[in-house]
């Protein structure tokens, strides 16, 4: 036992790297007393662990069954990504152009220190700025009823992108297409970047489920 009981956020941040990185799969149960034992923690801060882990979406929670890592049948898969990609376009026909350049120059911090962290191999700032990134863009579209809901179905699919975000060269283009995004805003392209959105949240969907479907999945490439 260590030495020092670890708090909800240390034990948040262990399961959540657990999940990410397959040590933990799909419909694996998180066992209270097993988390208690290995860290420390009370039994009220592995508790609060599962309550983030699971506003996230890397978790799912049942009365009497407890808590599993997340899993999903690949037409959930498909129909969670419809939806995300029709919220998203719609809030990037929204944007008023020219996008003031505060916009900008924020998403653009933003978005290099992602780009450091992930060079850095900073795993949970990564997803902490990733998705930074993507509700100060969606928050910039002026419909606070729509930003809410993208980031709702954001969360709805975040195991998906985290595990493929585990892969160095999905990363790299993710973040190149961050800045794609940036430019295209800047330059008052909607069409741009409505382009992009599609690209962008459907490569990790791609991934996962080549990657857990193997024999079962139509990969559309």
């Amino acid at each position: 036992m260590p030495k020092q009981p670890k708090n909800w956020e240390d034990v948040h941040r262990e399961l959540q790297r657990e999940i990410i990185s397959g040590h933990r799969h799909p419909r694996e149960r998180l066992v209270e007393d097993e988390i208690i034992a290995r860290t420390g923690a009370t039994r009220h801060a592995v508790r609060l662990a599962f309550t983030e882990l699971e506003n996230t979406g890397l978790v799912t929670r049942q009365r009497n069954k407890g808590v599993h890592v997340r899993d999903y049948s690949i037409r959930e898969i498909e129909e969670l990504y419809e939806i995300r990609e029709c919220l998203e376009c719609q809030a990037a026909r929204r944007f008023a152009y020219p996008v003031p350049a505060e916009t900008i120059a924020v998403l653009t911090d933003i978005a290099t220190r992602h780009r450091e962290a992930s060079y850095s191999q900073r795993s949970g700032e990564v997803l902490e700025l990733n998705n930074l990134f993507h509700e100060t863009l969606y928050q910039a579209a002026d419909n606070r009823q729509l930003a809410d809901a993208i980031q709702h179905y954001t969360f709805a699919t975040h195991l998906i992108s985290t595990r493929a975000f585990a892969i160095r060269e999905i990363r790299e283009v993710a973040i190149t297409e961050h800045f794609d995004m940036i430019k295209a805003l800047a330059a008052g392209d909607g069409a741009g970047l409505c382009c992009i959105i599609p690209q962008h949240i459907g490569r990790p969907k791609d991934f996962y489920l080549r990657a857990n479907y193997i024999g079962e999945y139509a990969d559309p490439s």
